[in-house]
């Protein structure tokens, strides 16, 4: 007798837990579809029917036992009316972490920082975690949130680029030619014979460095406008891609330095095309000479045009003539004619 109340106790409870269990799974649901967006009562019941594990619809008394189940965990939903379409609509919920408006620019600004001071490679990480947090959190819309993450600090998610990056880590390293199928702003598509050399990172962007069959300074691709990547196997090509590389030019430059300014050199790096950078001062530190070894002139130029120093280029004689036409063009846009 004690062995058969036992028995039917066992299966009291037993029942209890799986109608309890069946309750709590039915309301987690609840909330994960009012997460993914507004939703009515016929649709919520179209969703418990198709729901493997549920199978059936439920009374309009159990989805409101359910909301409020919801609501006294915290969470704030806006109840049907003509204005939402009747429908149930989630307006914030605690199960996650807590991002306010100041977290979320935080974070933005975090990201717009390390992109000036962090590689590719340390980037993609960080978005990672940006990633990671932003969908573990409270906001309704993480998608829309980590997408506006991207917006505010003017960068590119490369989620959707990794297998072209590591394609090209990788041609980089072995010096490997390629086939570049490339999405150019003004040309439009075009195939590219490119020899990579590196791959930066600078305000948001990743570029591909390297030399290009047909030019003789070398190219910055973005990496996002790349269309597709073919190893090729001319060795001809390749080696004179190579000793096109090594040929740079040779930049003499005579500053006179301001009374008490201060002048360490322009600081310029290989992928603005400046590969060694002298500073030999006189004894007084008021003039010195400089002298930089590069494969191009766009970033010099830019550097020249902006100083606040007087500079006089001494050699060569191409890169005179290119800031004086430069310099012309400039006075001739900001001289007002006279009648």
């Amino acid at each position: 007798m004690t062995t058969v109340s036992r028995n039917k106790k066992d299966d009291v409870e037993s029942g209890s837990r799986r109608a309890m269990n069946s309750t709590a799974y039915r309301i987690f649901k609840l909330l994960q579809w009012l997460i993914e967006g507004p939703v009515s009562v016929p649709a919520l019941n179209e969703k418990f029917y198709q729901d493997p594990r549920i199978g059936k619809s439920v009374s309009t008394d159990s989805i409101w036992l359910y909301i409020n189940t919801l609501k006294a965990l915290g969470c704030r939903i806006r109840r049907p009316s003509p204005k939402n379409q009747f429908c149930y609509e989630l307006l914030s919920h605690p199960f996650g972490l807590n991002l306010t408006e100041q977290h979320f620019e935080l974070l933005a600004q975090v990201k717009a920082y390390a992109q000036q001071h962090f590689n590719h490679q340390d980037i993609l990480l960080l978005d990672r975690l940006l990633k990671k947090i932003v969908s573990r959190s409270n906001l309704l819309k993480p998608d829309e949130a980590i997408e506006q993450l991207f917006v505010k600090s003017r960068s590119y998610d490369y989620a959707a680029c990794e297998t072209h990056l590591r394609l090209l880590e990788k041609a980089v390293e072995t010096s490997s030619l390629l086939e570049i199928g490339y999405a150019s702003p003004t040309k439009g598509q075009e195939k590219l014979i490119f020899l990579p050399e590196t791959l930066f990172y600078e305000k948001g962007v990743v570029y591909l460095r390297g030399d290009r069959l047909g030019q003789t300074a070398p190219s910055n691709l973005r990496l996002e406008k790349i269309l597709s990547i073919r190893v090729l196997s001319d060795e001809t090509v390749r080696q004179k891609l190579l000793a096109q590389r090594e040929q740079k030019t040779l930049v003499k430059l005579r500053l006179s330095l301001a009374p008490e300014k201060h002048f360490d050199g322009f600081g310029l790096s290989e992928n603005q095309g400046v590969y060694t950078e002298q500073v030999t001062w006189d004894e007084n530190r008021q003039t010195c000479d400089i002298h930089l070894q590069i494969r191009e002139t766009f970033y010099l130029k830019q550097q020249l045009l902006a100083c606040e120093h007087t500079i006089e280029v001494l050699e060569p004689e191409s890169l005179r003539e290119e800031l004086r036409a430069t310099l012309e063009t400039m006075q001739r846009l900001y001289t007002t004619k006279e009648n």
